[in-house]
């Protein structure tokens, strides 16, 4: 009975200490077009997000935020550099957007999520 309380102790020590490590605040995102907080001074006409390892497409999403709310999206597909890219379909417009993502990346079946802002300033 010492025996099995000690194993389930240092099973329950383990697991715990697994769900630390995988809370440990990794992000795969590297970097991005738009870069992350940015001011732009052209309107983009992409997102394209590059990560660690390349992004399971099937298991991932963007969304685009700015201040008319909600942009439509197309085309979501890598483009063989560990990176995922997609069309906007509505104009942006100047002011504050929001990019947030969601994937999965090379061989770890964790889906990994994020945001980045960037700002539109439009020429004068």
């Amino acid at each position: 009975m010492k025996q099995l309380r000690s194993a389930l102790a240092i099973a329950v020590v383990s697991f715990a200490l697994v769900g630390c490590a995988s809370n440990s605040g990794y992000i795969p995102l590297l970097r991005a077009e738009p870069e992350i907080g940015a001011t732009l001074t052209r309107a983009p006409r992409t997102l394209r997000l590059f990560y660690a390892a390349l992004p399971d497409v099937e298991r991932s999403s963007l969304r685009l935020v700015g201040p008319d709310g909600e942009h439509q999206l197309r085309g979501l597909h890598t483009m063989a550099a560990d990176d995922l890219m997609i069309e906007i379909m509505d104009p942006v417009t100047p002011g504050e957007y929001v990019v947030e993502w969601s994937t999965a990346v090379g061989d770890d079946p964790t889906v990994y999520s994020g945001s980045f802002n960037f700002r539109y300033e439009a020429s004068p």
